[in-house]
C-alpha cells in the first residue's frame, strides 16, 4: 500500500511540473487550469508586500473574474500600500532577429479605481531580470475588457519569461489579466495598424466598414486558422463566430486584433 502510495504521489507531482519552455505560437484562455496549483506549474508570483496587506497576485478558478466569465489571473490591490507585485509567465523559447508579438485581454477589477502596471520581457522569472519594457499602463480604470498586442525583438537566443508588474496606488481595487498569447511576428501579425476604419471593436457580430471600396477581410483565430473570410462593403456579419480574440487581415496586408463579444 505504502509503495502504491507512493508512485501515485510521485505521478501527481510530475503532472504539476511545468511543461515549459513552449515555442509561439501559444495561448492559453486559462479555463485548463482547474486548480492555483496547476496554474503555479506554469506561472509563478512574487508578491513582495507582507501578506496583512492583500496586495498579491492569484488565480481565479471559479470562472468570476475572467473575459466571458472564465477562469483568469488576477490582482488585488492593497488598501494601505502601492503596488509592487509581479506575475511571470512560463518560458518561451524565442530567436534573436525574429519578430514576435504579445497579446491579452487586460481590465481592471471594478470601474472608478485607477489601477497601473507594466510589462516586461526578460531571461528568468525573476523582477531582477526584466530588463525589457514592452508596455506601461498608467491608467487601468475600466472593468471591459480590452486588448493590448505589442511587438518585440530578443537581444539573443535563449528562453525568456514575461513578467507583469502590479503598481497600483493603494486604495484601488485591482486587475484582470486573460486570453494571453505570444506569436511569431510573421505572416498575419506583422502589421498591428489599418489605414481603414472597423467599428466597433469589441464587435457584437455585425463589424461596420468605413472605406471607399469593398475590403477583403479575412478572421484568423489566435493559433492561426482562417475562420471567415468575405469581401466586406459597408459591414461584415460574423455573429457565428464564437466569441472571443481574433486577428483580422484586411486586403492580404494590414493586420488588427479585434474581440468579439455578444450580449
Amino acid at each position: 500500500m505504502k509503495q502504491i502510495s507512493f508512485f501515485l504521489l510521485v505521478f501527481m507531482s510530475w503532472q504539476l511540473q511545468a511543461q515549459g519552455p513552449f515555442t509561439p505560437p501559444y495561448s492559453t484562455d486559462f479555463n485548463s487550469y482547474t486548480t492555483e496549483d496547476e496554474f503555479l506549474a506554469d506561472w509563478s508570483y512574487q508578491n513582495n508586500l507582507p501578506t496583512d496587506q492583500a496586495g498579491v497576485w492569484g488565480f481565479d478558478n471559479t470562472a468570476y473574474f475572467g473575459y466571458n466569465s472564465s477562469n483568469c489571473p488576477f490582482y488585488f490591490t492593497a488598501s494601505t500600500s502601492g503596488g509592487n507585485d509581479w506575475l511571470f509567465s512560463p518560458g518561451f523559447t524565442l530567436m534573436q532577429g525574429a519578430n514576435y508579438s504579445l497579446s491579452f485581454l487586460y481590465a481592471g477589477a471594478l470601474d472608478g479605481y485607477t489601477e497601473k502596471m507594466k510589462v516586461y520581457i526578460g531571461n528568468a522569472d525573476t523582477s531582477v531580470a526584466m530588463t525589457q519594457m514592452l508596455h506601461d499602463f498608467t491608467d487601468i480604470a475600466s472593468a471591459d475588457f480590452q486588448m493590448l498586442s505589442v511587438s518585440f525583438t530578443v537581444p539573443a537566443n535563449g528562453t525568456y519569461f514575461f513578467g507583469f508588474q502590479a503598481l497600483s496606488a493603494a486604495g484601488n481595487f485591482g486587475i484582470l489579466i486573460d486570453n494571453f498569447s505570444v506569436d511569431n511576428g510573421t505572416g498575419i501579425y506583422n502589421n498591428q495598424v489599418s489605414e481603414n476604419v472597423f467599428y466597433p471593436n469589441p464587435c457584437i457580430g455585425i463589424l461596420h466598414v468605413s472605406a471607399d471600396e469593398p475590403q477583403d477581410i479575412s478572421i484568423f483565430s489566435t493559433d492561426g486558422k482562417v475562420v471567415f473570410q468575405t469581401t466586406a462593403n459597408g459591414s461584415a456579419d460574423l455573429t457565428n463566430l464564437p466569441d472571443g480574440p481574433y486577428f483580422m487581415q484586411i486586403n492580404n496586408k494590414e493586420t488588427q486584433l479585434l474581440i468579439i463579444q455578444k450580449y
